[in-house]
Parts: C-alpha cells; sequence; structure tokens
C-alpha cells in the first residue's frame, strides 16, 4: 500500500515523469483496476476498512487518528475483527512492515489485531530518516517497544519484508507492506533528517527542490516492490503468492491526480480514486479491468483464498473478487459510499452523486471522469433515488459514535 499516491502517480497508469519499472512489469503481467477506489479519503479510514472489511464507520474510524490532540488517544477497538487475525487463525504468519495508524497507545499497537510482528510506526508519518513523527515523538517499533534503527524508512520497510518473507518461505503467510511513500515530508535518501524531539519543524521538510524528492520517493519504493517480488521469485513462491498493490487514498494537489478533479481529503474522484494492480503468475490473466472495487473487498477476497472461516456475528461490506481476479466475471451490481467531513457519495453503476454544504452533484463517470457536467437538473428522479439510498446509509452508520475528528 502507498500513502497519498496519485490516480497517475505510477507509470503503468500514465505517468511518464516518475520511473516504476517494478510496477509497471506487475501491471503488465497481472491486473491493472481502472476504477479502483480508496474506502477513505485520507488515511487511517481506508486502513481500517481494508484490515475489517467494513466500511470505516463502523469502527467509528471516518477521520483521521491525528499525532497532535485528543485523537492521539484513540485508535481501532480491540474488538474488531482483522484479516490477520482471520489468515492467522487458518494458520498463516502474519506481519505488518510500515505505517499503522490505527492508534498510537501500547494498547493499540498490531500485535493486538492478529499480526505476530510489526516493524515500523504507528502514526501518520514520521521523518523518513531520524523517525519522529509529527509532533516529535520517536516512533520507530518492533512489536511492543520502540527500537532504534539506522536508515531510510523506506528501505527498512522493504528489508523488513523480505526478512519475513525468507524466514516463513515454508509455511502460508501474510504480510501488509503499508509504505509511507510518497507521503510528506519530502525526503529522499540521501537527504537530512530534520525532526527531533527538541526541534521546531514544519510539516513537508526542508527541502528545496521538492519535485526532485516527491520522485525519488516512489521510485525507491518502486524499487523496493521490486526487491520483494524478486525474493518471491527467488524462493519459487511466485506461483503460490497473490500479490497486491492499492493506495490509501488519493494524492495531495501536488501528487499526480492526474485528469481527475480534487486530492486527498475530498471527495471528488482525485481523492479516493487510485492505482491497484493484483498478480498470481499462472492463476490471474493479464489485462484490465473496469470494475468498481474498494480498499474493503480485499478481507472477504483473502479470507475466501486461505478458507478462513470468520466469527458467526461477523458480517462484511467488502466482496469476495475472487471469481473476477481468475475467471473475469463481473461483480454482482450493489451500491457504494463514501462520507468524510462535510462531505457523502453514493456510487450506483456509473452514476455518482455527490452532496457538500452548498449543493448536489450528479456525475456520469463513464462520459465524464472529470466531473464537470452536473446532470443533476437533467435526472432529478436520479438524484431523488440516490440520495434517498444515500440518506438510509448515513442514517445506519451515524448510529455509531465516530472517535475521530
Amino acid at each position: 500500500m502507498a500513502d497519498d499516491l496519485g490516480y497517475q502517480g505510477i507509470g503503468c497508469f500514465g505517468n511518464d515523469l516518475i520511473k516504476t519499472p517494478n510496477l509497471d512489469q506487475m501491471a503488465k503481467e497481472g491486473l491493472l483496476f481502472t476504477d479502483f477506489h480508496a474506502n477513505g479519503a485520507v488515511c487511517t479510514p481506508t486502513r481500517a476498512a481494508l484490515l475489517t472489511g467494513r466500511y470505516q464507520q463502523r469502527a467509528g474510524l471516518e477521520g483521521v487518528i491525528y499525532a497532535r490532540g485528543a485523537t492521539r488517544e484513540t485508535g481501532l477497538s480491540t474488538t474488531e475483527y482483522t484479516l490477520a487475525n482471520a489468515l492467522k487463525s487458518a494458520g498463516y504468519a502474519t506481519a505488518i512492515t510500515g505505517k499503522w495508524h490505527l492508534g498510537y497507545r501500547k494498547e493499540f499497537n498490531p500485535t493486538h489485531y492478529g499480526f505476530d510482528e510489526f516493524y515500523g510506526y504507528v502514526s501518520g508519518n514520521v521523518d523518513f530518516h531520524t523517525h519522529f513523527d509529527n509532533s516529535g515523538v520517536y516512533d520507530w517499533w518492533h512489536n511492543l517497544d520502540t527500537i532504534q534503527e539506522t536508515g531510510y524508512a523506506t528501505d527498512l520497510i522493504t528489508e523488513h519484508a523480505i526478512n519475513f518473507i525468507e524466514k516463513n518461505k515454508d509455511q502460508p503467510f501474510f504480510l501488509y507492506v503499508p509504505h509511507q511513500a510518497p507521503h510528506v515530508p519530502f525526503q529522499g535518501r540521501n537527504d537530512p533528517g530534520y525532526r527531533y524531539s527538541d526541534n521546531k519543524f514544519t510539516y513537508y521538510g526542508p527541502v528545496e527542490d521538492k519535485d526532485r524528492a516527491y520522485i525519488e520517493m516512489v521510485e525507491v519504493m518502486d524499487e523496493g516492490i521490486g526487491k520483494i517480488r524478486q525474493t518471491l521469485k527467488g524462493l519459487q513462491l511466485e506461483e503460490n503468492t497473490l500479490v497486491v498493490f492499492i493506495s490509501d487514498n488519493g494524492g495531495e494537489a501536488f501528487g499526480h491526480n492526474g485528469s481527475l478533479k480534487g486530492s486527498k481529503g475530498s471527495l471528488w474522484e482525485g481523492g479516493h480514486r487510485v492505482p491497484a494492480i493484483a498478480h498470481w503468475k499462472g492463476k490471474i490473466k493479464p489485462g484490465l479491468s473496469q470494475e468498481t472495487v474498494m480498499s474493503f473487498d480485499w478481507m472477504p477476497t483473502f479470507m475466501a483464498l486461505a478458507k478462513a472461516n470468520s466469527p458467526d456475528n461477523l458480517t462484511l461490506d467488502g466482496l469476495d473478487l475472487s471469481d473476477h481476479l481468475f475467471h473475469k466475471k463481473a461483480l454482482s451490481p450493489r451500491n457504494l459510499f463514501w462520507k468524510y467531513r462535510k462531505e457523502k457519495v453514493i456510487r450506483q453503476n456509473q452514476y455518482k452523486l455527490l452532496i457538500n454544504e452548498k449543493e448536489t452533484l450528479l456525475y456520469d463517470l463513464d462520459n465524464d471522469l472529470g466531473e464537470y457536467h452536473n446532470l443533476a437538473t437533467e435526472q432529478p428522479q436520479l438524484v431523488t433515488d440516490l440520495e434517498k439510498l444515500l440518506n438510509q446509509w448515513e442514517t445506519e452508520i451515524n448510529q455509531i459514535p465516530q472517535k475521530t475528528l
């Protein structure tokens, strides 16, 4: 999982500026999703949806858990049944190497949610070199303890991912690799660290050539993904391993969202339509998928592939994608929803209804991906029908208290 990677943020999605040969090769050999969406327009919500297979609001995490302020004290409830819980119960070794962002306190550590091993950080972002978070707290962990580890965050995430694969090559494993790249601060491998506990610092960092640093951040992540795939190949695990690449939300305004309107934090397409690739040698045929897919669809998919049993009271919002991945079968029709701050959205087939504080907007995304032509006055009955469904969904999830702002 990339962090804040826009829809056109890598080569195989049309970026001519950033070189991502490993992801491009993965897309060439696998299935590239043109209509994949993060469940949230910011970090925490999508991660909650991915790991619970449900709308993030059901876990009370519609917003971001910030490094500063009251939200730092909250996190994903330890009663939530996660993807890692499910796969661990099915006999899989489980690990996360990278960004957690579902709770800062030790009680919310990934090891309490089915992960056997955790290397990485718990906050929304860290200095890539000093590993201090945005409030000046040191944030680099192995399981339940912070550790002093020298190195560029992206490289360390890759290194620990590879070590886990090599250690568990003879048994089933589930590895979640949530990268920091290309989330700010702007820092390449050779840029200086600048965050410490006793100094003032800016959010974006002191690097003057931010374009250069941003490009390098994506390219180093791609390099690491290539190393992970080479490890699988070298261990002769390619034909027995599903590899999925996604982003947690759209890019910031500078983050290569292509022709899409909006950016991270908004419910325009640029805020949540993101790159996605699925690869499994010999199982997934190369091609394009135009199905509308969401982050929370991976949990039921992985559970089905692992033949993992679910608790009797577990109801997932996501769909099992197996028949689509392996047999190109179309997904069952469904309505999909987003909500963040003062915006809410329903997606039904090609139509998207977006409601904010000022207006109600209807778009036909098949013919207007850039969201330029508002059809609300031309199709008032469709607006009424979709708004009714959206309000019903919102009423349901509003019964669950939200923990974050």
